[in-house]
């Protein structure tokens, strides 16, 4: 099988590069601003470098794993969110659909209003930020360009090794070690996500040929942020990565008192019965650090 990772140099990417090679298959990552070793430069504002791109590497699947993921910025620029997160995606899913290519898009159950979560692949979207309402806007093109045969991961609070070092994992390690406390949302719950089990499944996924949406997250679908920030607390106090100290290391408020600009869905966890059933998987926990050394 022959990919294409769009977003090689990404959180998700990285992982799905280094899983697909792991697995024997030819795989080509790219990335825009942040180079990595081995991956092409690509920038979907291109159509024509894009073009070329797809007909050199002739891939069985392209994956989009790029895009605009803070939340906060897209709140301020809707032009660039839907730019990035939706235009760009459905024309790239349109040149697929053009030269015989399956396409993958990572998605994230943000695009649900976190009153009810967690959630399954059938319930329904009602997104409440821009972010959420550009992605769940792509997913609903990208299908009804590739005819419903498109892949939708869906993901969520994603974390693991990473060259930006920009995850939560990464801030809260950052945090102990320079004595620092975190301020943390205590009513913001989901499945802390190692990158690692996202890429397994979403290669195992395109080897079957599957469409639709996945959730692909980890299996602690109620764990709140302090949870979380604990967890990761613990392990790296027990592995000497942090000082040990007495202080908890935050401070637990609501996502209110935080005062930013784009509204969070609170609850947004993810059912996995469906991608258990189909790719069985014990997913690495929150506090598993080696995933890091």
């Amino acid at each position: 099988m022959r990919l294409l990772v769009v977003g090689g140099s990404g959180l998700v990417g990285s992982h799905l590069v280094a899983e697909a090679a792991a697995r024997v298959h030819a795989v080509t990552g790219t990335y825009r601003k942040f180079p990595n070793p081995g991956l092409l430069p690509l920038d979907l504002a291109d159509p024509d470098a894009t073009r070329q791109l797809l007909a050199q590497v002739r891939p069985d699947w392209v994956v989009h794993a790029a895009g605009w993921t803070w939340v906060d910025g897209c709140e301020g620029n809707p032009v660039r969110a839907y730019r990035e997160n939706c235009e760009q995606p459905v024309q790239l899913a349109q040149l697929c659909r053009e030269l015989g290519s399956r396409f993958a898009y990572v998605s994230t159950t943000y695009v649900f209003d976190g009153q009810a979560g967690p959630y399954r692949e059938t319930d329904q979207p009602n997104p409440i930020n821009v972010y959420a309402r550009s992605k769940w806007e792509a997913e609903q093109q990208i299908q009804s360009v590739l005819g419903g045969q498109g892949l939708i991961p869906r993901v969520i609070c994603v974390w693991g090794r990473e060259a930006q070092q920009k995850n939560f994992v990464y801030q809260t390690l950052k945090a102990l070690s320079e004595g620092r406390t975190l301020r943390l949302p205590a009513d913001q719950i989901g499945n802390p996500t190692w990158a690692g089990d996202i890429a397994a499944w979403l290669v195992g996924l395109m080897e079957l040929g599957e469409t639709g949406v996945w959730n692909l997250a980890g299996d602690q679908e109620n764990a709140t942020r302090v949870q979380w920030f604990c967890a990761i607390r613990d392990a790296a106090r027990s592995l000497g990565l942090v000082p040990a100290s007495p202080a908890p290391g935050y401070e637990a408020i609501s996502t209110n008192d935080l005062k930013q600009p784009a509204l969070r869905p609170l609850h947004c966890g993810a059912r996995l019965q469906k991608i258990q059933a189909r790719l069985p998987r014990q997913p690495r926990t929150p506090g598993d650090l080696s995933a890091l050394l």
